[in-house]
């Protein structure tokens, strides 16, 4: 039995060895483990990324597009900004003017374009033919029915000239704006409004000037 005594005592010294070598292997690597969950310096917190382009684009969405309504008639005329959701429409342009207003501005059909410029199809229900609201704005109180008529004229016209050309870049006033009605003709002869289908709108001013002379 002595003799195995040595061979029992080496087989102990070499697992003990191995056991400390596992342990120091470890360490290393433990460390190394920490280190990377958490890079920044104690007490600072990591950078907040850049938001993405993206969500600068949705911001800029939400955003909307600003336009300018004209509203009155002739040198009355006053301007209002409107927010849109996206580039309007001549039919969107119309229908704020009507929400800013109160006035029945419904079309019989959508604004087209020809003759050099764009017309403007009144439905029978519009306050053209059935007079102002009742109450009205104060803002945009008018006195009898060919009072109403010149300023939604005269706003329609004047917010689709200045909406579709540029100034900068061209004179508004070119664009011809015609007004009818779904039967045809604009015909008012009890508030002595007469507006020829295939005639551009010349503006309330040039019609009460012509109302005059004749």
């Amino acid at each position: 039995m002595k003799q195995f005594a040595p061979l029992i005592l080496a087989a102990v010294l070499a697992v003990s060895l191995a056991a400390c070598t596992d342990r120091d292997t470890a360490a290393p690597s433990s460390s190394a483990s920490a280190g990377a969950v958490s890079s920044a310096p104690h007490g600072q917190s990591a950078p907040e990324q850049a938001p993405s382009a993206s969500s600068a684009q949705t911001s800029s969405a939400i955003a909307g597009m600003e336009r300018t309504l004209y509203i009155g008639a002739g040198p009355s005329m006053k301007e209002y900004p409107w927010t849109f959701e996206s580039d309007p429409s001549p039919d969107g342009l119309i229908a704020a003017i009507a929400e800013t207003t109160g006035w029945n501005l419904t079309l019989a059909e959508p604004v087209s374009s020809g003759r050099g410029g764009m017309t403007v199809v009144f439905g029978r229900e519009s306050s053209v033919f059935t007079g102002p609201p009742d109450p009205q704005k104060d803002e945009f109180h008018v006195f009898d029915t060919q009072d109403l008529v010149f300023h939604i004229l005269d706003s329609i016209q004047k917010t689709l000239q200045m909406n579709t050309i540029d100034p900068a870049l061209g004179d508004p006033d070119n664009l011809d704006i015609y007004f009818s009605t779904e039967d045809g003709a604009i015909s008012l002869p009890d508030v002595g409004i007469e507006i020829p289908l295939e005639e551009p709108y010349p503006g309330s001013a040039a019609l009460s000037e012509a109302y005059a002379q004749g």
